[in-house]
């Protein structure tokens, strides 16, 4: 390929978007790896999607059998969508007849083509629990439910105790921790196409921020610097450095030091930018007339970096995190769902057929969280916060043409109900359930999920990783198919 691959490297390492060097006057990330990407003879990625807003899941994946497909209809009201509107899925690997709505015909075709499996009921939780031990003061609950800035974070980090102001390392990052890095190029594991997030941010730093196609700041160094005001030295030299002053009036050596980082970082920034646009590759079909640009580029600039990962030294373990909003549907659900679900089913597809293209997509998980699922009762024409919801996973390795989990009865009477008169779901399936899964493909020892997870004990039985979920193929499926 003709992409200036080293140049990228350069440039992205110099732009201070890794951990090490930028922040070393201010914060020492020294911490010794367990593990070491030379432990690895292959390369595997870790794609974190984000809906952030809080999807309405159960909109996206659609009980089908008659008795079902009624009580979803009856208890959604103005919310449903009518039978003759929605794709039913290849049912050959599931107990249950399910479907997605007829504006996402790509997720139903990655699903029948064993590339798509869904989570059901997924949500954060200290425990296992039903209605009755809902109800039970005793019983540890998820803190402040229904916050979207507490859901968010939860997800991220799996701790559903600690309140927002203390959530500050995420399982992605914790991985990282783990496993370091021993690039030459000190490049970090963790590569963020949609600015600073929580679940990518470790002990020992923060993700690498790549330019994205779309040529906004978001996903730049400026990013990274301005949202990363920890000391009021780094503060002032931010707003120093957008009002046009420079280094030469600082006496603070500190302030001198940053704003001279600070300036290096944007033009390197800019560079990888420029390299990246030059990247000729043929991954050309990620956007189409009225659909969300800026989330079909951010995901194509993912399936790059990917793709260029033999030019990244010796990198074997990468993660990735995008997130696309908008999700908050209070109002309007049917007009705006369909539109950003439309976004989401042909970027999907897309990103799987470049995957495929390049034979990489036996390497590559993607995986969707959301702040939580929302009311399966109506508000009079959207839905509110609800608790669990419904996931994506996507990938080569991934057990497809699967309905995972428990997807719950549709019934405001259930043992899985948090509020009968919104039908909030109790989740049935715990994010260390699901993450455990993921952990385990990328590399992590059964003995260390507790490193990567430090609550997935309450979901094990006494056992050292949770009964599995079947995301993930067994190594006899994968032979087989090979």
């Amino acid at each position: 390929m003709p992409i200036n691959r080293r140049n990228f490297i350069r440039n992205a390492a110099g732009a201070g978007v890794v951990t090490s060097g930028l922040f070393l006057p201010w914060r020492s990330f020294v911490m010794a790896a367990e593990k070491t990407q030379a432990d690895f003879e292959d390369y595997k990625a870790l794609v974190f999607l984000l809906f952030s807003g809080g999807m309405d899941s159960f909109n996206l994946l659609v009980p089908f059998d008659d008795d079902e497909y009624d009580r979803y209809a009856d208890i959604r009201s103005d919310l449903k969508y009518s039978r003759d509107t929605l794709l039913e899925l290849d049912g050959s690997e599931t107990d249950r007849r399910f479907s997605v709505p007829s504006f996402a015909p790509e997720l139903r075709d990655l699903f029948n083509d064993g590339d798509l499996a869904f989570l059901a009921n997924v949500g954060p939780l200290r425990h296992h629990m039903n209605r009755e031990q809902y109800l039970d003061e005793n019983w540890l609950k998820p803190l402040n439910l229904e916050s979207h800035s507490d859901q968010i974070a939860q997800w991220q980090s799996t701790d559903v105790l600690k309140p927002l102001p203390q959530q500050t390392v995420g399982w992605l990052g914790r991985i990282s921790d783990h496993f370091g890095s021993t690039l030459d190029n000190g490049l970090s594991m963790n590569v963020s196409v949609s600015g600073l997030n929580l679940v990518q941010t470790g002990e020992s730093g923060t993700p690498m921020l790549v330019p994205n196609l779309a040529g906004d700041r978001e996903g730049s160094a400026f990013s990274l610097l301005r949202q990363s005001n920890e000391i009021r030295t780094k503060k002032t030299a931010n707003e120093d450095f957008e009002f046009g002053r420079f280094d030469d009036q600082y006496d603070n050596l500190l302030q001198k030091e940053y704003i001279n980082r600070f300036k290096r970082s944007i033009e390197d920034a800019k560079g990888a930018d420029r390299d990246f646009r030059s990247w000729s590759v043929s991954f050309s079909n990620f956007t189409r007339d009225g659909f969300n640009e800026r989330f079909g580029l951010a995901m194509r600039r993912i399936a790059e970096v990917i793709s260029g990962y033999p030019d990244f030294g010796n990198v074997r373990r990468q993660t990735f995190f995008v997130n696309y909003g908008g999700w908050d549907h209070h109002e309007n659900l049917h007009v705006a769902f369909e539109e950003k679900m439309q976004d989401v089913s042909f970027v999907l597809k897309a990103f799987r057929d470049a995957l495929a293209k390049e034979d990489l997509l036996d390497k590559v998980v993607l995986f969707t969280a959301s702040d939580f699922g929302r009311t399966l009762t109506s508000n009079g024409g959207g839905s509110d916060h609800g608790w669990g919801g419904n996931a994506m996973i996507l990938g080569g390795p991934v057990n497809g043409k699967r309905v995972l989990g428990q997807y719950p009865e549709m019934d405001l009477e259930g043992k899985q109900i948090s509020n009968k008169e919104r039908g909030n779901f109790i989740p049935t399936t715990s994010l260390e359930e699901y993450y455990a899964e993921l952990a385990l493909w990328f590399g992590v020892d059964e003995d260390d999920l507790s490193i990567v997870l430090p609550n997935v004990g309450a979901f094990t039985g006494g056992a050292t990783k949770p009964e599995s979920l079947g995301i993930i193929k067994s190594e006899s499926e994968t032979d087989s198919e090979s």
